[in-house]
């Protein structure tokens, strides 16, 4: 494996781990943005029962509760990267996280305080942290914690320091190595970290100040970086971290776009919601752009496909209308098309760059229904949701004679056009005969209750091929020893909805109900007594 290759792994491995946390944000945004909705005073005039004291304490009390979670983000992700990269014994990687992260920030609240560095209060520079008054370094901390936490939990969790030794090995060790290391950070980063701080403070700022350039690569890079799966990991620190810019919002410091902007619709005093909210909609080509290109892709099928056509693009339609899942229909023409997904990022950063030159600061999450959700009782004015409405239209339109005039153009072998088995949907004949052909290694028998976990068991080569298990938003993710033993067309019939590879690692993408599927996996496995090397 080249350098390039073992970067992007790694690189690989961090996105699938600081997804652990950012999996449980968006549910706790769209609570929040209820409690905000019944406790808005335009909605409780015009809706008089919701102004009841015991509601109104009820929904106040888990808006406050709810938003300690987004000023807390940094023990958080200590513990969800730790998780995420630990690749057994998950749970005591956590554990060691969230006691390495107390390590560090009284170790150097200590230090600061001994050598005369602490300020009186906080602010330039400084913010509190599980208690402790330490330089501020945000989400970072956590995500550096849990970086270091999993590595050497990986490498030592299974330490064998011999008998007379014993009580101190495995994660214990783990945990004695990190003791000196966090003491060691807590010092270093003391001196560090305010000049890094300031390096991240310039390139934030250049990105919120650089006009609709910033906006549009950040729309580019988020959709083109999609079968890599690092798209979260551009995401993650646009969203939640200092990159995202830093606002002070009643009283409250937040940092990141997405903080940012679920903090300034619960307040009644922001008049108009900051411009990095424009980093959260990466909706608007969710919702309207790939409908356009779903509509597109259906009105070139052949007349003869176009019954077996509508069967793949309407459900791929709603389900990135509805659902903001945008897998199904990005892989029906990405695995055929790389040029278009290159178009289809262009124009999702060309609508970026628009929404910043109209000024359109709309927050969205998931699909048309909870962007209206968060949205409408904000008002038109803090939000300007008709005006992203009007221009996802546009988008939508823009979308579909794109995709048409390129797909009609260059004849784009899409389905629909192409009935080769490339491209056929798997049908209920292709289905029995696959059983009737491949039943030992595809289909489990009758003496198992885990026919699913036993199918993606054999299509992804067995117990000798597998190295490890993880999954993400949509995709179950499986480092493979062979890639020619896996069996894409077996993968189908389990509910894939593509396949895509990186070095060695296969991504089979099933959409929000993935750990469904990697809970079947696990629990055949499991079942059999078949554990990974």
């Amino acid at each position: 494996m080249g350098m390039k290759d073992k970067i992007v792994g790694a690189m690989q491995q961090f996105s699938k781990a600081i997804v652990v946390p950012v999996l449980y944000l968006p549910a706790i945004g769209l609570i929040m943005v209820v409690c905000n909705f019944v406790t808005n005073a335009n909605i409780v005039a015009a809706v008089p029962f919701l102004g009841n004291e015991v509601i109104q304490t009820v929904f106040s009390m888990a808006y406050t509760g709810l938003n300690s979670i987004f000023t807390n983000l940094g023990p958080i992700f200590a513990i969800g990267v730790a998780f995420g990269l630990a690749k057994k014994k998950k749970e005591h990687a956590a554990l060691i996280a969230f006691m390495c992260l107390y390590i560090f920030c009284a170790s150097q609240s200590a230090f600061l305080t001994l050598t005369g560095q602490l300020h009186e209060a906080t602010g330039n520079g400084q913010n509190m942290m599980l208690g402790f008054q330490i330089v501020d370094m945000g989400v970072f901390l956590g995500i550096i914690i849990g970086v270091l936490v999993g590595v050497l939990h990986n490498k030592y969790c299974e330490k064998d320091l011999g008998e007379v030794f014993s009580v101190y090995g495995g994660t214990r060790f783990v945990f004695l190595l990190c003791i000196p290391l966090m003491m060691t950070l807590a010092v270093l980063f003391a001196f560090v970290w305010p000049p890094i701080q300031s390096g991240i403070a310039a390139i934030a700022t250049f990105i919120s100040t650089s006009g609709g350039l910033g906006y549009f690569t950040f729309g580019f890079l988020e959709r083109l970086l999609v079968p890599t799966g690092l798209h979260h990991l551009l995401g993650s620190a646009i969203w939640y971290t200092d990159l995202g810019g830093v606002a002070e919002v009643a009283g409250e410091t937040y940092a990141g776009a997405w903080p940012i902007a679920l903090a300034e619709l619960g307040d009644p005093e922001t008049v108009k919601l900051s411009l990095t909210t424009i980093f959260n909609n990466v909706t608007l080509a969710k919702v309207f752009g790939l409908t356009g290109a779903g509509l597109a892709m259906l009105s070139c099928a052949k007349p003869e496909l176009r019954k077996k056509a509508k069967a793949i693009y309407i459900p791929a339609i709603l389900t990135s209308c509805l659902a903001a899942i945008t897998e199904p229909i990005e892989f029906t023409f990405l695995f055929v098309s790389p040029i278009l997904f290159v178009i289809h990022s262009l124009l999702t950063g060309i609508f970026f760059f628009l929404l910043y030159f109209f000024q359109i600061t709309c927050c969205t999450a998931g699909g048309i229904f909870e962007t209206l959700l968060y949205n409408v009782p904000a008002g038109i004015e803090k939000t300007g949701w008709p005006f992203f409405i009007l221009l996802g239209l546009v988008q939508l339109v823009v979308y579909f004679i794109v995709f048409r005039w390129f797909i009609l153009k260059f004849d784009v072998k899409i389905p629909g056009r192409d009935d080769s088995d490339d491209v056929k949907l798997v049908t209920k004949k292709d289905y029995e005969a696959a059983k009737s052909t491949n039943a030992a290694q595809v289909v489990a028998s009758s003496s198992t209750d885990n026919a699913l976990g036993m199918q993606i068991y054999a299509a992804v080569g067995g117990i000798q091929n597998i190295k490890s298990i993880d999954n993400c938003f949509t995709r179950l993710r499986i480092v493979v020893n062979d890639l020619d033993a896996v069996d894409e067309a077996a993968l189908k019939l389990t509910g894939s909805r593509g396949l895509v590879k990186r070095g060695k690692e296969i991504q089979v993408v099933y959409g929000t109900n993935v750990s469904k599927f990697r809970k079947a996996l696990e629990d055949y496995m499991e079942a059999e007594g078949l554990q990974i090397a």
